[in-house]
């Protein structure tokens, strides 16, 4: 009885702080010294600290929770949240990543992976692997890519903010984003090679320059190329608002060539700046989700979170510390927030 008391605490699940050593209570400098580290095993927590601004590149090799402190600065008072500035990698199946904020790639080379509430320039799978892994209210400020042209990746995004191009994806869905590619340039689409998919209760909006050949397929549209809403590519492609008209093609979706600003509200940071506009009277994008809600990142499952904080964690808001006593002590004021949305 007492071995095995022993086995099960010892192999319960432990939370390490990753940050630098000037900060008390770290356990370690950055993750690839946890990933090194005997003491951190599978199923273990990595909450960062936000101070930790980490410019190598980073290595996940054990299935861990890796948690930030959201990407939105406008948070605190001290304009601080923990930052990678160089590219994340995950080898590890079943790897979790939330609110962190990555100034450079997320790579994904293992399956069963959820990366939610966080930012990066750009997302791309670097293997063959034939089970999706999930991008949940992410802002992302570039492209997101399966694995290659000759093997396409599985994917469940939602609730995401991507303003680049999608590509190179099967079997996959695509719900509840906004994808906007204003590239100014033509011969680029925003939604190219996708196959067998679900694209549903998306904003669309490709803004290249005219109508233009792709590779040896005529384009019908700036926003999915011709082989995405071809006959044979095994799409389901319902309730997305795209920015050019062609309804023979997609006859149950909605089209408007105007500019974002007829849906959003086009002021704020990061996915505030693509909250419905309530106030124009006749947004296309209200309730016309399938679900009988909106269209765009802040509907359906996975709403896209203001700042991208953690949800349920705890944080100082804002902290004042007198400058000089009162009866003997030092006067301290402590604001302490908590994201629940």
């Amino acid at each position: 009885m007492l071995v095995l008391l022993v086995a099960a605490v010892g192999s319960q699940a432990k939370s390490w702080k990753i940050g630098p050593s000037s900060v008390t209570g770290m356990d370690f400098a950055c993750i690839n010294a946890a990933m090194s580290s005997s003491l951190v095993t599978a199923g273990d927590t990595l909450y960062l600290d936000q101070y930790y601004n980490e410019s190598q590149e980073q290595t996940v090799t054990k299935r861990v929770v890796i948690i930030g402190t959201g990407y939105d600065t406008s948070f605190t008072d001290e304009q601080v949240v923990a930052r990678l500035t160089n590219s994340l990698n995950l080898k590890a199946a079943n790897t979790v990543v939330k609110s962190v904020r990555i100034d450079n790639y997320i790579k994904l080379w293992a399956v069963n992976c959820t990366i939610e509430r966080c930012y990066m320039t750009g997302f791309y799978v670097s293997s063959v692997l034939d089970t999706e892994s999930h991008l949940y209210s992410c802002y992302i400020a570039g492209n997101v890519s399966g694995y290659g042209s000759s093997n396409y990746s599985k994917l469940d995004i939602q609730n995401c903010v991507i303003l680049q191009q999608v590509y190179y994806l099967t079997s996959s869905v695509l719900n509840n984003n906004v994808i906007y590619y204003n590239s100014g340039r033509n011969k680029l689409f925003t939604v190219h090679q996708v196959d067998n998919s679900t694209i549903t209760n998306n904003y669309i909006f490709g803004a290249g320059s005219d109508y233009y050949s792709y590779s040896d397929h005529w384009s019908w549209e700036y926003d999915l190329s011709a082989e995405v809403v071809g006959s044979g590519s095994g799409n389901t492609i319902e309730h997305n608002i795209f920015s050019r008209s062609s309804a023979s093609y997609y006859p149950n979706n909605k089209f408007n060539g105007t500019t974002p600003t007829t849906f959003f509200i086009c002021n704020g940071q990061y996915s505030d700046y693509y909250k419905l506009n309530k106030e124009t009277g006749d947004n296309p994008a209200i309730g016309y989700a399938t679900d009988g809600g909106d269209i765009g990142c802040h509907g359906g499952m996975f709403g896209c979170p203001s700042g991208g904080r953690p949800q349920y964690i705890p944080y100082f808001s804002k902290v004042v510390v007198g400058s000089r006593t009162e009866n003997g002590k030092l006067p301290v004021s402590v604001t302490v927030k908590i994201q629940d949305e």
